[in-house]
């Protein structure tokens, strides 16, 4: 059975094709990547429960079926592969998929990411690790944060080099100027951020991209407040 994160990134792939006017013969057969950013897969312990109760159920939770079930259906041949960075896992997509570009690999590529809850499994790890919010709100930037708030999402868009996409008259919703990708090291604990590598790994996207940062005048941030 297709986990449930396959079928609606699948699904949102499609829709994806459709907004950006992208017939998907033109597509077919051709170096399309796809980079999927995924961090929790659930799926088969509904199968290990099946089985318990000895009903010979296989379900399989593959973060790498999610992508490759993509380019399967599509029939594209470039990079196919999902990557689990946590909570950067999607921007990690965008990220790799920047790249394969530059290098050629990709023609086009598409860069997502999807996270649903379905089973409460999830919920537990969560509460008892301490990185759920006890009172239900998410405190971002704020004093008295204590966690975050699970939800469910999914998204992708169809990335090109900015020169083909121009030439091809395509309608721009967005240009990537610069990404770039680091760890923060040892810390004081496991799951503490490292400020000074978060704010090194900004100050390199600024530099690629050539932007004065005070010319920046809207900033979207992750803030989970745990």
């Amino acid at each position: 059975a297709m986990d449930p994160q396959q079928r609606v990134f699948l699904e949102t792939v499609w829709s994806t094709l459709d907004d950006a006017g992208c017939p998907r013969s033109k597509l077919q057969d051709r170096k399309v990547g796809v980079f999927v950013g995924v961090m929790y897969g659930q799926y088969q312990l509904f199968g290990v429960e099946e089985r318990l109760k000895g009903n010979p159920v296989s379900l399989s939770s593959s973060f790498a079926t999610i992508a490759n079930r993509v380019s399967f259906f599509f029939n594209w041949r470039g990079p196919s592969m999902a990557v689990d960075t946590m909570c950067s896992s999607s921007l990690t997509a965008i990220h790799l998929a920047c790249e394969s570009l530059r290098r050629g690999e990709s023609e086009f590529a598409i860069a997502g990411g999807v996270n649903l809850m379905i089973h409460p499994e999830k919920d537990l790890i969560l509460s008892q690790s301490g990185f759920s919010a006890k009172d239900g709100r998410c405190r971002a930037f704020g004093e008295g944060g204590e966690g975050y708030v699970p939800g469910e999402g999914v998204g992708a868009v169809l990335l090109k080099p900015l020169s083909k996409a121009i030439a091809d008259g395509d309608r721009i919703q967005g240009v990537i100027r610069a990404s770039a990708m680091n760890h923060g090291g040892r810390t004081n604990g496991y799951t503490v951020p490292n400020s000074r590598s978060q704010a090194e790994v900004v100050g390199e996207a600024l530099v690629r991209s050539q932007i004065d940062p005070a010319s920046i005048t809207y900033v979207e941030a992750h803030g989970t407040g745990t």
